[in-house]
């Protein structure tokens, strides 16, 4: 009987160290899994970084080229209005010196203190 308890014992034993081994051999394939799904991670966010920068640039790009064309739209009236101004100057000079005179009236009027 001594003998039997003593077999069932290095069974368990035996057992036990299986286990262990293979619990060992789980835990190191788990280990190698998590680096890969780190790396994994790292190329993704390495490669989405990327394609938002490429996006605001392509954005920056295009809002730039779009305030160019407002400005020079923009630069384009003014000087229509400009030479409007002028054209009409030489045309009645009185007129022009009449609106500035009153025009300089009222801008005084309304900047004075009382």
């Amino acid at each position: 009987m001594a003998q039997s308890d003593t077999t069932t014992r290095s069974k368990g034993s035996g057992d036990a160290g299986q286990d262990t081994e293979a619990l060992m051999a789980q835990i190191d394939t788990l280990k190698a899994d998590l680096a890969s799904i780190t790396e994994l991670l790292g190329d993704i966010g390495a490669r989405r970084t990327g394609e938002t920068l490429e996006s605001a640039k392509a954005r920056y790009a295009s809002a730039r080229s779009e305030g160019e064309r407002l400005y020079g739209e923009a630069r384009h009236r003014a000087e229509d209005a400009q030479d409007q101004a002028l054209e009409a100057i030489r045309r009645q000079p009185a007129t022009a010196i009449g609106i500035a005179v009153g025009l300089g009236f009222l801008f005084g009027f309304l900047t004075s203190r009382k």
